[in-house]
């Protein structure tokens, strides 16, 4: 940033300008004047507006200039939602989720999802998922990721496709597998190749397992290094090389396999 895009941005502030200030604040983390930024967020306190509150509490969740404070978070979270922040909102739903408190969670998180709030129905359809403060639900679950994807968002195609491996509707989820595959999702390629593997809603194709296997473990993605292991180690569409499977497994568990 140049001096006179400073001085215009605190021109700005001085003028009560909430978005300047809270672009100034990060401003002056992101070249470590962490001193300055803290002084600055200080006058977000004073500021009767839903990004103040909602800045503070990302400020707290962080731990940003002291030690994280969740309690002061979910506070400044709240404030911010009653004045109509969905953003907000969430977050506060998906922190007190990760509390194991979905039932209090649920309020806010079904405000969003009457309001269309993408990232609210996908919470919500975890939840039901999961059987987490609701009755597990694949249905629901579905459906709520279905008006996620109907709104613009395709990054639930993959989530869906496995709600439908669920409930074994296997062309479904190869579908949708497929979908998300071509977008380079790591876990649709992962279970694409499980379909071809297992002649799950298409017909079983070991060359073609191995090359979604092969795909998804040029991306490091540790099932389908394990897999692959075990295709190198057998012999299974490729000729055995014990060498290799051991490599590929050593790699599947750096990058975070678990049987």
């Amino acid at each position: 940033m140049t001096e006179q895009e400073l001085n215009s941005l605190i021109d700005k502030v001085s003028a009560g300008d909430v978005e300047a200030l809270i672009t100034l604040i990060d401003y002056y983390l992101s070249i470590g004047e962490k001193n300055k930024a803290e002084l600055e967020a200080e006058r977000l306190k004073y500021i009767p507006h839903y990004l103040a509150y909602r800045k503070l509490a990302n400020l707290a969740f962080l731990g940003t200039f002291k030690e994280p404070n969740y309690e002061l978070a979910k506070e400044y979270y709240k404030k911010a939602f009653e004045m109509g922040d969905d953003v907000s909102g969430y977050n506060l739903a998906l922190l007190l989720t990760k509390e194991n408190n979905a039932q209090e969670a649920l309020k806010y998180i079904i405000d969003g999802v009457d309001k269309n709030y993408i990232p609210s129905l996908k919470l919500l359809a975890s939840l039901y998922l999961k059987g987490d403060g609701v009755s597990k639900d694949l249905n629901k679950s579905l459906s709520l990721l279905q008006k996620a994807q109907e709104l613009g968002d395709d990054s639930v195609i993959t989530s869906m496709g496995k709600i439908y491996y669920l409930m074994g509707e296997y062309d479904k989820a190869f579908k949708y597998f497929s979908g998300g595959a071509i977008k380079k999702d790591l876990d649709a390629i992962y279970h694409l190749g499980l379909c071809y593997a297992k002649g799950l809603g298409t017909a079983q194709d070991l060359s073609k397992s191995r090359f979604y296997y092969e795909m998804g473990a040029n991306l490091n993605e540790p099932n389908c290094l394990y897999n692959l292991s075990i295709y190198y180690r057998n012999g299974i569409s490729v000729e055995q090389n014990i060498s290799l499977a051991d490599t590929l497994l050593d790699q599947a568990i750096k990058n975070g396999f678990k049987k």
